[in-house]
């Protein structure tokens, strides 16, 4: 994982506090060949830099400021060096092989080093409670600064609810694709297209084997 003191301190100062996963492989980037297979970018062969943008955390307890900008990393390690058996996990796992269309428990690591993770809201929600307008609002800012600094050319959002909730400044609308009903467009972020794409959420009903096809399609566009 990249952990760069300089960078998360202007997230931070940006309004970021759920510091983002970035893989260390991540500025290699991912594509995939003409069979359709995942191929991990390297410096000689690089591919496309993904972003996995989640909507929330979840949490019961009150987090001091150190204890949240360390959250999402604190998952991701857990995730993937913890053979703790919990629930959760399979959200992540169901959804890297959306990506390798394969079982993907020994290549795990080697996915996600290639990957940066962020979610969207900046507080944590208790319970069952849904997000407000105004959290998502309050989102906009921190949300551009990590676009502006990681500059991914794709992200993949996981679920709806967060998609139509996006920020809708600097939006280029892009064309329309059949195999999800909807017109995908992008951000751009001082002359760098950023294509949007929404998924359903991983923790739900996610057929890994049809969104393959789908994510494959989008990033060959």
């Amino acid at each position: 994982m990249i952990k760069d003191d300089k960078i998360d301190k202007e997230l931070q100062e940006a309004g970021v506090k759920f510091l983002p996963f970035v893989g260390d492989e991540y500025w290699n980037g991912i594509s995939f060949d003409k069979d359709g297979n995942l191929v991990l970018g390297t410096e000689e062969n690089p591919g496309k830099k993904v972003l996995v943008l989640g909507e929330s955390h979840y949490c019961d307890e009150d987090l001091s400021d150190e204890e949240l900008s360390s959250f999402t990393r604190d998952v991701l390690d857990s995730y993937l060096n913890s053979e703790e058996r919990c629930s959760w996990k399979r959200t992540f796992l169901k959804f890297e092989r959306a990506l390798s269309n394969a079982d993907t428990n020994i290549n795990s690591k080697s996915i996600w080093n290639h990957l940066m993770f962020y979610n969207y809201l900046q507080c944590p929600l208790r319970g069952l409670r849904m997000a407000g307008e105004k959290y998502y609002e309050e989102a906009k800012e921190p949300f551009f600064a990590i676009l502006e600094k990681y500059k991914p050319d794709y992200i993949i959002v996981w679920g709806r609810r967060l998609f139509v909730n996006l920020p809708s400044e600097n939006v280029l609308e892009g064309e329309y694709m059949p195999s999800i009903e909807i017109n995908i467009w992008s951000y751009q972020i001082d002359g760098h297209t950023i294509m949007v794409l929404p998924v359903v959420h991983p923790s739900g009903g996610f057929l890994w084997g049809y969104w393959h096809e789908v994510i494959v399609e989008l990033l060959k566009k």
